[in-house]
């Protein structure tokens, strides 16, 4: 049952790898059929990763007897269900806007995501590997079913993980965006456009779907750090205690709430915005990895992925 598990997510892991060839490919073609079959990819490989937590769901519960384990326990499993949800959200954003150049951007992050939650290991112990035995040995462990700590086995982890991934994935996709933004902006502003620029979306297609993506991701940060709270009462009798974890959340949460007032309010608008937008995923980012290995009380915590 494991090595099928292990199979499924392979082939999911596959799919994502020929949708990101074909985008790229479609950004530099122009073929539209290209396009198309880098959004069936995508579909597909997101359909994949999906039965992949579903089975490892059954077998961690079932075969392994956890009765409160979730398929986002460890570092593997939450990059894995980061890019799963990276995917998602884009075929939703694919499904509005029909803007195929996207993907050469939103999947090859996607793809580095995906591709980094296998290959982590090496990087936090590769003064320890040596060999390829040893290296395949790493990945294979890092993809272990996790036995659960005390604090991980509550029903908050299959509430509150997912809500916050939901949202990074908002804001990952409009940072991918962001980037485009910047590149068109750039290539029209040059006497030597690239082979790119006749086939990326006019700056206010970008600025507005950056800003409805983000829209739609602060409100489920907004709760994720909510349900974090009502989380760390159940595991440490208080609801804020302004270690690494949860201060490096209210500044993500603090980010994005200045995006918004400065669009909303100040009537920001295309450069200075999108800027905020790349800044706000870069914190997201440091909150996510960076601060499990600053964070004193999260530190025998450092799976919790979120």
């Amino acid at each position: 049952m494991e090595t099928f598990e292990i199979y499924i997510f392979n082939a999911a892991y596959l799919a994502y790898t020929l949708a990101t060839v074909a985008y790229l490919v479609c950004a530099f073609t122009r073929k539209e059929s290209l396009g198309r079959a880098g959004c069936l990819l995508v579909v597909l490989g997101a359909a994949l990763h999906l039965a992949d937590f579903a089975l490892r769901a059954y077998i961690g519960r079932v075969d392994h007897g956890l009765k409160h384990y979730v398929p986002w326990s460890n570092w593997f499993e939450s990059f894995s269900l980061f890019g799963f949800v990276i995917a998602a959200t884009f075929v939703a954003v694919q499904k509005i806007s029909r803007l195929h150049i996207l993907g050469a951007f939103v999947m090859g992050l996607q793809w580095v995501i995906v591709t980094f939650s296998m290959t982590y290991p090496l990087f936090s112990s590769w003064d320890k590997v040596e060999g390829t035995s040893q290296i395949w040995q790493a990945v294979m462990a890092s993809r272990a079913i996790p036995q659960l700590m005390p604090a991980l086995q509550s029903i908050w982890m299959a509430i509150h993980v997912p809500v916050m991934f939901i949202s990074y994935s908002a804001f990952a996709v409009a940072f991918a965006v962001g980037i485009v933004y910047l590149l068109q902006e750039r290539e029209l502003k040059s006497r030597h456009p690239g082979v790119m620029s006749g086939s990326l979306p006019d700056l206010e297609t970008l600025d507005l779907l950056i800003y409805r993506l983000i829209g739609w991701g602060f409100p489920l940060l907004t709760l994720g750090v909510i349900l974090g709270a009502r989380w760390a009462y159940d595991a440490w009798g208080r609801y804020w205690g302004w270690d690494a974890k949860e201060t490096w959340a209210l500044i993500t949460w603090f980010t994005y709430a200045i995006y918004l007032h400065m669009r909303l309010v100040m009537s920001w608008k295309g450069r200075k915005t999108v800027i905020l937008s790349v800044i706000g995923f870069g914190v997201v980012i440091f909150t996510y990895i960076g601060v499990n290995y600053l964070s004193e009380l999260h530190g025998f915590l450092s799976n919790r992925g979120s």
